[in-house]
């Protein structure tokens, strides 16, 4: 079975994780986020559910690759929806 971007980016976001490029320090570079539980928080640390009464948390990894430009992390998005796809859910 092929598995495409489409697919792996909405696996991505149906299991609350939030990929995004993140700039370091106006300097131009910048490294590839994840967010687990990003998606739930709105891309906070935290936020509260009213709904079921409870806060909800997020934690957010900086991607060990640094990037001259946000439009080279941006052509790594792909990859990086696919390793957590194969990673921690099922193809």
């Amino acid at each position: 079975m092929r598995v495409d971007f489409h697919s792996d980016f909405k696996w991505c976001i149906e299991n609350d994780f939030q990929v995004y490029v993140q700039p370091m320090n106006n300097s131009g570079y910048c490294k590839i986020a994840i967010r687990k539980g990003g998606i739930s928080t709105d891309g906070k640390p935290s936020k509260y559910c009213t709904e079921k009464q409870i806060t909800l948390y997020s934690k957010e990894t900086l991607g060990s690759v640094t990037y001259k430009t946000q439009k080279l992390a941006a052509e790594k998005l792909p990859d990086v929806y696919s390793y957590l796809r194969k990673t921690y859910g099922r193809i």
